[in-house]
C-alpha cells in the first residue's frame, strides 16, 4: 500500500488558486502536481 502523502494549506490554496485563475485547467494541475484529478462536475 502506498504512503499518503501529506500537503500542506498553503499548497493547497496555491493550486485552488491556479485552477480559479484560468491559468491551468484542473486535468493539467493533476498532472503536473501528481494529484487524483475528481471532478464534482
Amino acid at each position: 500500500m502506498n504512503k499518503r502523502r501529506k500537503v500542506t494549506p498553503q499548497f493547497k490554496s496555491q493550486v485552488v488558486l491556479q485552477l480559479l485563475s484560468g491559468e491551468r485547467s484542473m486535468a493539467e494541475l493533476c498532472r503536473a502536481h501528481q494529484l487524483t484529478c475528481t471532478s464534482g462536475q
